[in-house]
């Protein structure tokens, strides 16, 4: 199950890069795709994730609608769903994410079923 900042469960997360039909904005969810790729932004998530005692998932969905809606999805193997640990991980990734000249993202996190 993945929830959103305000702790509430999103059931629907698809893998997808969403844009419209613009070719302006097609062109801008491809430039924040390169720049993810170019600046390795999944690493860097998942190694401060790590040295702030987070378990994430190796794996990151980055879902990108336009340049000021941005989502990033993954799971956590330790994740206990409260909402100073939710802010504490928005607060991280945003940390990077801006300092990448990426802006913020809406952030859905889950917990990573054991089998």
């Amino acid at each position: 199950m993945f929830y959103n900042r305000n702790s509430q469960p999103v059931t629907e997360i698809t893998p997808y890069i969403f844009v419209s039909n613009s070719e302006e904005q097609i062109k801008e969810v491809d430039e924040i795709r390169k720049k993810i790729k170019e600046t390795d932004l999944t690493k860097k998530i998942v190694n401060a994730l790590t040295e702030n005692g987070f378990s994430p998932d190796k794996r990151i969905l980055y879902t990108i609608y336009s340049p000021e809606h941005k989502i990033l999805s993954f799971s956590l193997s330790n994740f206990d769903g409260e909402d100073k640990t939710i802010n504490r991980i928005t607060e991280i990734i945003n940390t990077i994410t801006t300092e990448n000249n990426l802006n913020i993202f809406s952030v859905q996190l889950g917990e990573t079923e054991k089998e």
